[in-house]
């Protein structure tokens, strides 16, 4: 018998591959900058300007950025910067996956080495850390309970499925202007600049998701004076992510692919060295999901006949939790020996997950906040210098229902970073990681196909006795009882004088043959 079945959309099972890939390439100074004497700080940033899914992998087109912050050599011992690129054209294995995917790639540098070759060469070698997800929705159809034949006995169930709605990739780009001080004097040129989100949040608004954070601001400089200077702020900055997000049922998620920040120097009013462009350009992966129930048909028997329910297997998912959290982190760390502070210009921080695991109920999270700190020495022939160090990190947070097998997605950010000078050789470093929590439940279902009559075994039943009684086992319903001993749940009540259809373990039933001819 063919059944009425639904459309409906469900959610893919997604796909992840992670790599690791390493970017070398050497860099000539320019003539017009001084030898290099040593390193102080280094950083890189990814640029993805092409991502082609192809069968099984993912090509990957784009460029490293490298900013090398470095203390030259002569007479005057100046600081300078160098800024550049190593193109790159990666491939990274993805099992499954398709051409016709949509593809989200996330990138975070994990080291940006750079050896002295010479003073005047540099050897850059970037460690690029690459996150590939796969997610999608697909059509199955889904028996529904509709007009059946009266000999037949049904059983329907209300169910949840989880569709995906939308996914898609979205930028957001952040801008501030900004003025010096006025006791600062004039810049002659940027010699480093770091601009990061801070204290990031999100919240559901009528258009879609509304973002505020904090834009923290540094920026080393020379002055026209032919000094060193920095100035370092941080002003709050809104802006908006239009998706749409159905009501009590529907669900969102919104994760940092990739971010980019630049600064730039300009003139004011009186033509002098003295604003501060800053800008964010962050790429997003907007995710939305909704729930939504369906009445199915979940089994069926015959009162005049043998009916085999032939059934096929569905992975269904469903939300299992959504939460955010916040973890603090707090380090004191010493210099290296022979090192002494005068002051702390700027502190940089970077989180990096190592584990994520449910334990009884809860998801445990562990990582490393990876903080360098940009500070002024006590040496005039050496005035800068870069202290690096790990602040590891790990708590629960609670996710009542979760079970071992679920997906579990992990998002974590630095929300706030403190660092502070203790004495001359002492670092006080406190921050704030938080947590974007999104947990995923797989069940299997045995769906329905067809039904297929067949006559009754009359010999069988007719030797099985008019009467019996039965004892209700632990996870027996009247349903199952019922089909077992071929009568009717009706029946089972009326003989047993039952109020409602719910039976305990242990409880005495007294069962009639029932034979419909």
């Amino acid at each position: 018998m063919e059944l009425e079945k639904r459309v409906i959309h469900k959610n893919k099972t997604p796909i992840t591959s992670f790599a690791q890939l390493v970017m070398e390439d050497d860099y000539n100074l320019p003539e017009y900058k001084p030898d290099i004497l040593n390193i102080i700080k280094s950083k890189g940033c990814v640029y993805l300007e092409e991502i082609t899914p192809e069968e099984d992998h993912v090509t990957l087109q784009g460029k490293l950025t490298f900013d090398v912050l470095y203390q030259g050599e002569g007479n005057d011992r100046q600081v300078d910067c160098l800024r550049g690129n190593i193109p790159f054209r990666e491939r990274v294995n993805v099992d499954g996956l398709s051409a016709t995917d949509n593809v989200m790639v996330s990138t975070q540098v994990e080291d940006m080495g750079v050896v002295v070759i010479n003073s005047r060469k540099l050897s850059l070698r970037g460690l690029v850390d690459v996150n590939v997800s796969v997610a999608g929705s697909q059509e199955t159809e889904l028996p529904v309970v509709t007009d059946y034949p009266t000999q037949y006995q049904i059983r329907e169930q209300e169910r949840t499925v989880l569709k995906l709605v939308e996914q898609k990739r979205d930028r957001m780009r952040v801008k501030q202007e900004i003025s010096i001080p006025k006791e600062k004097d004039n810049m002659e040129s940027v010699l480093w600049q770091d601009v990061c989100l801070e204290q990031m949040a999100m919240r559901q608004s009528g258009e879609g998701v509304e973002m505020s954070a904090m834009m923290c601001i540094f920026v080393l400089f020379q002055t026209q004076k032919g000094g060193l200077d920095w100035y370092e702020t941080s002003v709050p900055v809104t802006d908006r992510i239009g998706c749409e997000i159905p009501g009590s049922d529907g669900f969102y998620q919104v994760k940092i692919l990739s971010t980019q920040t630049s600064l730039e120097a300009r003139e004011d009013l009186d033509g002098e060295l003295r604003n501060l462009a800053a800008e964010c350009f962050v790429e997003l992966e907007v995710t939305v999901w909704q729930e939504e129930t369906v009445q199915l048909l979940e089994d069926a028997y015959c009162m005049t006949g043998e009916l085999q329910v032939h059934r096929h297997r569905e992975d269904m998912w469903q939300m299992a939790m959504k939460n955010q959290a916040q973890l603090s982190v707090e380090k004191t760390w010493g210099l290296a020996e022979g090192k002494e502070a005068l002051y702390l210009c700027n502190g940089q921080g970077e989180v990096r997950l190592r584990d994520v695991k449910a334990v009884d109920g809860s998801i445990h999270v562990s990582g490393d906040c990876n903080v360098e700190v940009l500070y002024l020495t006590t040496e005039e022939t050496a005035p800068l210098a870069c202290a690096k160090f790990s602040v590891p990190f790990s708590g629960e947070v609670e996710a009542g229902g979760i079970v071992e097998g679920d997906l579990i997605d992990v998002d974590a950010s630095l929300y706030r970073l403190q660092c502070s000078l203790i004495d001359g050789s002492n670092i006080m470093c406190r921050g704030e990681i938080g947590l974007q929590l999104m947990a995923f439940h797989r069940e299997e279902w045995m769906v329905p196909d067809d039904l297929v009559e067949e006559p009754l075994d009359l010999d069988y039943l007719q030797k099985q006795p008019g009467m019996i009684g039965y004892v209700v086992k632990t996870g027996d319903d009247l349903w199952d009882i019922a089909k077992r001993f071929h009568t009717t749940k009706q029946e089972l009540m009326e003989t047993n004088q039952l109020s409602g259809e719910t039976v305990s373990a242990g409880q005495k039933l007294l069962v009639m043959k029932h034979i419909c001819l």
